[in-house]
């Protein structure tokens, strides 16, 4: 869970002076970390490209400098999204393919270039 996440959860039962000076002390014992919270939340969810990754970690209050250091380079997100597409029933369609891809928040050039590749190695 997020710093952000659980200063709000913890807000609405205790006063604002406890809930910091617990944050603090987690903090300070290891037990809260965004950075990490970030790394792991983002590899359990790796069939989601680095655009929808982004608006999750955000919506659950992560500063927006840890958000860029996790999210995958284009390299890492162009084999996720061929992992993805090779999973997908109806990658044939270049349409759907692409449209499920940037669906999934791959950008429109990974989703492209996956689809490429993967015709690629379907026709020989």
């Amino acid at each position: 869970m997020s710093q952000a996440r659980l200063r709000e959860k913890l807000r609405a039962r205790f006063p604002e002076e406890e809930v910091e000076e617990a944050l603090k002390r987690l903090e300070d014992l290891g037990y809260l970390d965004d950075r990490a919270f970030s790394e792991t939340y983002v590899a359990a969810r790796s069939r989601y490209g680095p655009l929808k990754l982004r608006r999750l970690l955000l919506a659950q209050g992560v500063e927006e400098e840890i958000v860029e250091a996790v999210l995958p380079k284009e390299e890492a997100a162009l084999e996720a999204a061929l992992r993805v597409l090779r999973r997908y029933p109806r990658r044939g369609d270049k349409a759907k393919a692409v449209r499920f891809l940037r669906g999934r928040g791959f950008p429109l050039g990974v989703a492209l270039e996956a689809y490429r590749l993967v015709k690629k190695e379907e026709e020989g």
